[in-house]
């Protein structure tokens, strides 16, 4: 009967990366649950390796202050890239009783590098050989593996053990990646490609989900080289953290990149659905209406067109987010390179920066000439209906102001046709007042002369009615002369 795969002295590495920053919200702002991180590792690792440093990881971590989080600690120590109470170095766990009465050991380091927070907790058997199938107490209740952690960025987890019974190093990483997920409610991971570090055979394996918190990202390394542990330095362990922060921060950006185009498209679908108004509104008659509706168009064109833009603004950021990260990989993977030994293959890490290079910027620079592209089309049409706008509201106007001139025509008519009442009636009154102010002279002792005689003097009746007529003109130029100058400088 074939013996069950073993291995000796396993370790497992845990490398979460999330974002303590949160850029949209403005410099150096604190994301909303930046502190999640060490509340999972504390609430939930804690708990589930029973590891009383880890429960009390809070009170030993600078952005903390009464158990608070408390992000300006970081600003008050002189090292801040380093998390942990009082110097900042690596903090030692006590050893936890297996179920099988071994020992379990474990470290825990807490860093920030640049807008991330990022750790390094380790696990690890000292001189114990065990079944591959039990690789499950390095995980207990799954709370190593991303749907756990719930790390913003993503994770990696590198298992490194010494075969001590095994077929062959690819079918011994295969079980034990195997051995380590099942059954804890996360998709397994495939194998995607194999290396050699340090003279020992190291595989990667990679869950496809498009959500960073719910990525599995392992490492497999199986020593065949017993010299392997001496290369691998804490200066080696500080360049792999980088790399692979590197790495998570490339793979969490693309995706959300495609997140975004996906929205920019259809931002785009739904603008090229409203061209075919334009020539329905054109066809519009009522010149009111026309306008109405062209202005209600222009209104949700530039709406989304803003919403587009924003887009594009944001697929610019993520790639240059990508570049500076894929610059950051290659500088650091040529350090890592500069360690190694004879023999060593790191292929596998580079064709991940070949795709970062090649793929992931080529692709959001297509998506980016798309969006610009539709973006010049529909500033074109915004401008095409603004002219519209224009013109319509132009020709409305003078539509108004040639109603305004023919209401302002009838007014003035209107106004001349009181005047011209208001000049009879006041004439007729006056008229009036005068014959009645004359009629009292007419008497029957002076008849009136109807036939003119100038050897005679004027009757009273007619002498009356001309000195009214000769009084009403002079006091009526005195009064359009003089009195009414006066009274309008009176009031202006």
């Amino acid at each position: 009967m074939q013996e069950p795969p073993q291995i000796k002295n396993p370790s497992i590495t845990l490398y979460p990366f999330h974002l303590r920053d949160d850029s949209d919200e403005g410099y150096d702002a604190v994301a909303k649950n930046a502190q999640s991180l060490w509340e999972n590792l504390a609430d939930n690792v804690g708990t589930q390796f029973n590891s009383n440093e880890l429960k009390s990881l809070r009170e030993k971590l600078i952005c903390y202050k009464d158990k608070q989080y408390y992000p300006q600690g970081e600003q008050e120590k002189p090292n801040n890239r380093e998390l942990l109470i009082p110097d900042g170095k690596t903090l030692d766990l006590q050893p936890i009783t297996q179920p099988d009465n071994q020992k379990l050991d474990g470290s825990i380091y807490a860093l920030r590098i640049h807008d991330t927070y990022t750790a390094d907790l380790t696990f690890y058997y000292r001189n114990a050989t065990i079944k591959v199938a039990d690789l499950n107490q390095l995980n207990p209740q799954g709370c190593l593996l991303p749907n756990a952690i719930k790390p913003s960025l993503g994770q990696t987890l590198l298992l490194y053990a010494a075969p001590a019974v095994y077929g062959t190093y690819r079918k011994l990483a295969d079980e034990s990646v195997t051995a380590f997920v099942h059954n804890q409610q996360q998709a397994l991971p495939e194998f995607r490609a194999s290396g050699i570090l340090f003279g020992s055979p190291i595989f990667e394996y990679n869950s496809r989900e498009d959500d960073a918190s719910k990525r599995c990202h392992i490492l497999v390394w199986l020593q065949d080289n017993p010299q392997t542990l001496q290369f691998a330095t804490s200066t080696f362990n500080s360049y792999l953290m980088n790399l692979l922060c590197s790495r998570a921060k490339i793979v969490f950006v693309y995706r959300e990149a495609r997140k975004r185009y996906r929205n920019a498209q259809k931002i785009v679908g739904e603008l090229e659905k409203k061209l075919p108004k334009f020539g329905e509104i054109e066809r519009e008659a009522d010149r009111q209406v026309k306008l109405r509706k062209l202005k209600e168009l222009l209104a949700e064109i530039r709406t989304k067109m803003f919403d587009c833009t924003q887009q594009v603004r944001y697929l610019q950021e993520d790639r240059n987010t990508i570049d500076i990260n894929a610059e950051n990989y290659g500088e650091t993977l040529t350090k890592i390179r500069n360690l190694s030994i004879v023999g060593d293959n790191l292929d596998f890490l580079q064709r991940f920066l070949d795709l970062a290079e090649d793929t992931y910027q080529r692709q959001i620079e297509i998506d980016l000439n798309y969006l610009i592209a539709s973006q010049d089309l529909f500033h074109q049409s915004i401008s095409t209906v603004r002219g519209m706008v224009e013109i319509e509201q132009v020709e409305s106007d003078r539509e108004q102001m040639e109603l305004y001139r023919d209401e302002e025509d009838n007014e003035k008519k209107r106004d001349r046709q009181l005047e011209n009442i208001i000049f009879f009636v006041g004439t007729a009154i006056g008229g009036g007042q005068i014959f009645s102010a004359a009629y009292p002279l007419i008497k029957k002792e002076t008849p009136i002369q109807w036939f003119p005689d100038i050897s005679l003097p004027l009757h009273p009746f007619a002498a009356t009615i001309l000195w009214s007529l000769v009084f009403g003109l002079v006091f009526g130029w005195l009064m359009l002369g003089i009195v009414a100058p006066l009274i309008r400088k009176i009031f202006r």
